[in-house]
């Protein structure tokens, strides 16, 4: 009879796992530019460096290295590149190195959540250099679960002891975090030393002051790609499509908002713009969000629409098709029973608002007999307002002649010292005369608009002319661009009388009742202005002239 000890053949016995894999990729993070000193980058990077040196693993590469907040995980760019480096390669890493666990994750469960599907799905754990914790056993997994947990846990009394205060900051009507574009701060919590002060001061920079244009432009109907080029005219370089976010900041306008607060307050800073220049400009970007009528789409046949304001409630008026009837209307959604039939027909008790728009164009128009003077006029206004193409022109000079030395003190150390490799040279030199190229354009741009001075006053002088012609006759976008000239801020209508408020009227063509003698219905004499201080936003007229 066999004995037990027989039987050993068919026992299993515990492979033990051979780690073949030494390769590590190390993370560090700092939460703020503040973070004391033992969590600082260069502390984090040495001890993951020393610890692979020490342990006979491969340091492939260290990611990380700037101030992100644990808030949110994949919030963070360099911990997601983390996960799509080491997803993206085919020979992953054994594990992820932190000198604290914290460093990793503040998410708690979540946290725990990602470095169980990190294992499970990657093969890929978590390190930590200070202890030596590694999740590849049992007893350290869990010890980093429980991290985790304390990280989280950390992280929610440090926000219990803070918030109160931070509330009590912005009430004061402090501001939290980075300033928008155009302001600069200075403050105990700042990036730069030269900016430290006891006190927080936020002030505008020379940025700003030009950035400051651009409303005035906005509120003029001009495009946002019109406004960046302009900008970028006057050495500013801001994207089209970023200045829209930046239009709706209330920061601008002096007004703080915060989810700390439960109201908006006034900020201890200077407004860029006023607050009836914010709210304006922000009827323009989606007045649909500031009143409860409805947006209709454009229609040749309702050119008005969203132009005309009812002088009962200060709400746009919108339009709409009766298709029965093929007859278009103006309506107002807010006053009951203002509809408006936009064109004259038989049947019609009263004239198409249409007609009567044309009518008012008509009274606006210059009468010929005046041309000379009036141009007279119009030319000391041209002068007065394309100052700024004068000191957008100086900005470029100034940048041709910076550029033209850097290229030619690149060109000397390149001929003259063996510091700089022909790759770099060839590099930096491409890029600057692809700048002074650019900056050479912008000059012929600038010195152009300037010398075809004569060609835009003919032009201005024939739209002053014939308004109503031009306005009957062009496209719908033409119509609304001579809209927007006369009326920047929109034309009041008193929907009872079909009568027009024209009080908002663009200054020049309020000029033009003086060169024809008549002012409300007395005559006066013509009067030729020296000073144009007061003609400034909503006067500019050679951008929408120019395309008609």
């Amino acid at each position: 009879m066999r004995k037990l000890d027989s039987f050993k053949v068919f026992q299993k016995t515990e492979k033990k796992e051979i780690i073949v894999n030494k390769v590590l990729i190390g993370y560090s993070r700092i939460s703020s530019k503040q973070q004391e000193s033992n969590y600082s980058i260069a502390d984090q990077e040495k001890s993951l460096r020393e610890y692979a040196l020490q342990n006979n693993y491969e340091m492939r590469e260290i990611i990380g290295g700037v101030s992100e907040s644990a808030k949110g995980d994949f919030t963070r760019k360099e911990f997601k590149r983390l996960f799509d480096t080491i997803k993206q390669r085919k020979n992953r890493p054994y594990a992820i190195a932190v000198k604290f666990i914290s460093r990793f994750s503040r998410n708690g469960g979540k946290a725990i959540g990602l470095v169980s599907q990190m294992i499970d799905d990657l093969n890929v754990h978590l390190l930590e250099t200070s202890t030596g914790l590694c999740t590849d056993k049992p007893k350290d997994r869990n010890e980093i679960y429980r991290k985790l947990l304390e990280a989280e846990e950390e992280n929610t009394q440090r926000l219990e002891r803070t918030i109160p205060g931070m509330k009590s900051f912005l009430e004061a009507g402090n501001h939290l975090g980075v300033v928008p574009f155009g302001y600069i701060k200075y403050g105990k919590r700042v990036t730069h030393f030269s900016r430290m002060a006891e006190k927080q001061r936020i002030e505008i920079t020379e940025q700003g002051r030009i950035f400051q244009l651009a409303w005035q432009w906005k509120l003029q109907g001009e495009s946002h790609v019109a406004i960046s080029k302009r900008l970028s005219d006057l050495g500013v370089d801001l994207s089209h499509k970023r200045l829209t976010a930046l239009f709706r900041n209330p920061f601008y306008c002096g007004v703080l908002v915060h989810k700390f607060l439960k109201e908006p307050r006034e900020g201890n800073w200077e407004p860029l713009v006023p607050m009836e220049v914010f709210w304006k400009v922000q009827a323009l970007l989606a007045p649909q969000t500031l009143g409860t009528y409805q947006i209709s789409n454009s229609n040749d046949a309702r050119p008005l629409a969203r132009h005309l304001i009812c002088s009962q409630c200060d709400n746009l008026l919108t339009g709409y098709e009766v298709k029965k009837k093929r007859k278009h209307y103006y309506k107002c959604n807010v006053c009951r029973g203002v509809s408006l039939n936009a064109e004259t027909c038989p049947k019609s008790p009263q004239k198409g608002i249409n007609d009567t728009y044309r009518e008012l164009l008509k009274s606006a128009e210059l009468d010929s007999k005046y041309t000379e003077v009036f141009k007279h006029q119009l030319l000391k206004l041209f002068r007065y307002q394309n100052a700024e193409h004068e000191m957008a022109l100086t900005e470029q000079k100034t940048k041709l002649g910076e550029l033209v030395t850097n290229k030619n003190t690149l060109e000397k150390k390149y001929l003259f010292s063996s510091n700089i490799s022909a790759d770099i040279y060839e590099r930096h030199s491409s890029q600057l005369e692809w700048e002074i190229n650019a900056t050479h354009q912008k000059i012929a741009d600038l010195e152009n608009k300037l010398s075809n001075h004569d060609i835009f006053i003919d032009k201005a002088m024939n739209v002053c002319e014939n308004l109503s012609n031009y306005w009957v006759c062009g496209t719908s976008e033409n119509k609304q661009r001579i809209q927007r000239m006369l009326f920047p801020e929109g034309l009041y209508i008193v929907p009872e009388k079909r009568t027009y408020l024209t009080q908002n009227m663009n200054q020049v063509f309020q000029l033009i009742p003086l060169f024809t003698g008549v002012s409300e219905g007395r005559k006066k004499k013509v009067a030729i202005a020296e000073d144009f201080s007061s003609l400034v936003a909503g006067s500019r007229i050679e951008l929408p002239t120019l395309g008609l």
